[in-house]
């Protein structure tokens, strides 16, 4: 019986200024999220909501995504640290990473982010995404005393480092490992009781290790002037791709799809934000045709990996139940060298 693919579609459910601030937030994007509904129930995804506090505390945004929750979907929560309380922290592009935030803050943030989403939806959320991916290793810490099973904040091969010196997880693995906390979060914690289910990143070409060394060497800042990875993508010889509709192309993302199906990865991730759902709030879809874009894209996405592969729809929460024997010391780093 040939083993089913897990499908994760993941969503950042968060507000319409796409640039962080503290004021003059609004949610309006929320309004979309029953036309995608209607999208997954036709495909048979079954989505999971990462959720912010500025989301949660609207009232109409907190009942839409309830009605979603009853059809089926999972709510996570999802950390903006520069408007999530408490505000103690100074507003400046670094404190954006949440990693970058003293432990203490860091703890009190996400202890009032789930007792809000917990509020809202009346349970609390299992699994968790750091805004602009800013996980460390004592964000692992505070998930884990707050009551998280799950993170997904993880890009493998992606250093955000560039980005108000954010993470780098580049060398983390591509399929489910373990967290402790208060550790390099790339690295397994066999005992750990946090579960990381990565995004799904990586090349058009095998085996990604290579490819992934060859990326670093032609980024070193003395070869960066020249344009060599951006060149080499364009001609077609190798591309580093993302499983979003935002940022890659179907044909792409069907390709990493089979590339990470044969080194043994038993899941796929797909993930992008709720503003892209509304023309102009994010770079991704800055009008109505990129807007319409988007949504044939999932489509022809699922569509298209269904055809390449026995899928089994899931939240993050049934992957990771499905998943736990996956993320063992030993299949980890068999498949770290592939």
């Amino acid at each position: 019986m040939t083993r089913p693919t897990f499908l994760i579609v993941s969503i950042d459910t968060e507000e319409d200024n796409w640039q962080p601030r503290r004021e003059r937030v609004t949610v309006e994007n929320i309004r979309e999220l029953p036309r995608l509904d209607a999208l997954f129930q036709g495909l048979g995804v079954r989505a999971t909501y990462f959720t912010t506090y500025q989301v949660a505390i609207h009232t109409w945004a907190a009942a839409i995504l309830r009605d979603l929750h009853a059809g089926g979907a999972e709510l996570g929560a999802h950390l903006h640290p520069w408007n999530t309380p408490p505000l103690d922290d100074a507003f400046v592009p670094r404190n954006t990473m949440l990693k970058n935030l003293p432990a203490a803050l860091q703890l009190a943030k996400l202890e009032r982010l789930t007792a809000t989403l917990r509020e809202a939806f009346g349970a609390r959320p299992l699994a968790f995404r750091a805004g602009r991916y800013g996980l460390g290793p004592e964000t692992v810490t505070a998930l884990i005393r707050c009551g998280y099973r799950i993170d997904s904040s993880v890009t493998p091969f992606v250093s955000w480092e560039a980005f108000d010196d954010g993470p780098t997880f580049v060398g983390a693995p591509l399929d489910a490992y373990h967290l402790g906390g208060g550790n390099d979060v790339r690295i397994p914690q066999p005992d750990g009781p946090l579960l990381e289910l990565p995004m799904s990143t990586g090349y058009s070409r095998a085996p990604f290790s290579f490819w992934g060394g060859i990326h670093r060497g032609l980024s070193v800042p003395a070869l960066r002037p020249l344009h060599l990875w951006g060149i080499a993508s364009r001609l077609g010889v190798v591309k580093r791709i993302s499983l979003s509709p935002e940022t890659d192309s179907v044909t792409d993302m069907l390709t990493l799809s089979r590339r990470l199906i044969d080194t043994g990865v038993r899941h796929l991730h797909a993930f992008f934000h709720s503003p892209s759902l509304r023309p102009g709030l994010s770079p991704f879809a800055p009008d109505r045709a990129g807007v319409e874009r988007m949504y044939r894209a999932i489509a022809m996405y699922v569509e298209g990996l269904a055809r390449v592969t026995a899928l089994r729809f899931v939240t993050i929460s049934e992957a990771a139940q499905s998943l736990q024997a996956a993320a063992s010391p030993e299949a980890v780093a068999a498949r770290a060298r592939s």
